[in-house]
């Protein structure tokens, strides 16, 4: 079943919303582009990475406008991220789709327990 243009963009704007927010939405937009819009995994998360780049740009430019962005902590991230990223790009190549769908759907279970268990608690910042 591909869905219409018109629930894929409601999927798209939840999405967006949810990245603005701060929530960890590329989970959902992934779900989203494999089980109901027919994508498989590598393209979903090429979509994905697509989308959530124009949609964090937006929400970004409004935390540095509000200077929120802890910069020191961003470009420590950033070395982490590059090498991360190319790794990540060869290993979709690389790759069995089926076994990134379960690697992916792993990563979801693993964040997401603790998340249901924690209830709420008051997490503090610290210095990287």
């Amino acid at each position: 079943m591909i869905p219409s243009l018109f629930a894929t963009l409601i999927a798209a704007f939840v999405a967006a919303i949810l990245s603005g927010l701060g929530i960890g939405s590329a989970g959902l937009f992934v779900l989203y582009l494999t089980l109901i819009a027919g994508y498989s995994q590598p393209e979903a998360q090429a979509l994905n990475l697509m989308f959530f780049i124009l949609s964090a740009g937006a929400a970004l430019l409004l935390h540095v406008r509000e200077r929120k962005i802890p910069w020191r902590v961003v470009l420590f991230l950033i070395a982490c991220a590059i090498p991360g990223a190319l790794v990540g790009s060869f290993l979709v190549r690389a790759l069995n789709a089926t076994i990134i769908r379960k690697l992916f759907g792993g990563m979801l279970v693993v964040t997401g327990i603790p998340t249901l268990l924690s209830g709420k608690r008051k997490r503090t910042r610290r210095q990287i």
